[in-house]
Order: C-alpha cells, then structure tokens, then sequence
C-alpha cells in the first residue's frame, strides 16, 4: 500500500500537482532517510505550508541525527517540530514532546509563524528560556529561511522596548 501511495504521489507531482510534492517528498524521506531526503521533505513542506507534514518530518529528522549523533541538530530539528505542532494545534502531541524533551519547557515563543501569510520565504519567532531573572534570560530568534534551506538558532543581544 506504501508503494502504491508514493507512486501515486510521484505521478502527481511530475504532473504539476504542487500539493502532492510535499507529500511524495515526505513519503519518500521516511521510506529512504537521509539528511538530503528530510531536507528536501521539510523544504516542500513549508514551502507548500503543510504545517502538519512538516512538524511531522522535523520531529522524525531529529530521530534521525540522533542516530548519527548529532545531538544539537537533533534538538533544532524537535524545537522546530514543537512550535509547528503548536502553530497546527497539535497541542497534546506539544506537550508530550515538551516531556520527552526537558529543554522544549524552557522555551516561549514571543510570536507565531504565520500560515496564512502570503511570503513563505522568511518567518521569525522569538523564545525566551522562561528565566525571570532579566540576567540570565536568553533570547532566541529562529530564522527559518526556505531560500537556504536552512534553520538557525541565532542570539539576540538586545529586545526592542515598546
């Protein structure tokens, strides 16, 4: 039944069907994982802003660089899996990626990424480690730049006041 879902998707993709893309590209990382194959799945993803596919992709990529011992890639990969089950209003599976993970409960996220806006290029959101201690706050900023495939964590030395 597998086969006959990725060739079905596989067709419908070489035929133009830009939703099926996604799909086929998500099928097919689980069938062969790589790190090429999550990319390309998690790229179709948010490119096609399957919110649901792609929070299911990063969480199983983060599985994967585990495996190959790439732990702080692994823990980029179930962060960005942990805010897009949020943002698709899978909150219990939220949460129990926040038990299976301790360092998710330290994270907020100042502001959502946006599914319905209309560039899908770039979206940021902000989280803080949950400290009340101003000293010791860290702020982040997850830059999720479909151009360069990439996803980084990157510091915020300073908060605008409003």
């Amino acid at each position: 039944l597998g086969e006959k879902c990725m060739s079905h998707f596989k067709f419908l993709s070489k035929n133009g069907s830009v939703n099926a893309r996604p799909v086929y590209l998500f099928l097919k990382s689980m069938r062969s994982p790589s790190r090429d194959a999550f990319v390309k799945a998690i790229e179709a993803c948010a490119e096609g802003k399957f919110v649901n596919l792609e929070a299911m992709v990063n969480e199983r990529y983060a599985a994967f660089l585990r495996e190959e011992n790439d732990e702080a890639a692994s823990n980029d990969c179930i962060t960005e899996a942990y805010f897009l089950y949020q943002d698709w209003g899978a909150h219990a599976k939220a949460l129990q990626l926040s038990k299976d993970h301790s360092f998710l409960k330290k994270l907020r996220r100042k502001k959502e990424r946006s599914v319905f806006s209309s560039s899908h290029k770039t979206a940021n959101s902000t989280v803080s480690t949950g400290s009340d201690d101003p000293a010791s706050k860290k702020k982040m900023t997850f830059s999720f730049n479909s151009t360069l495939k990439q996803r980084k964590l990157v510091s915020v030395k300073s908060e605008k006041k409003k």
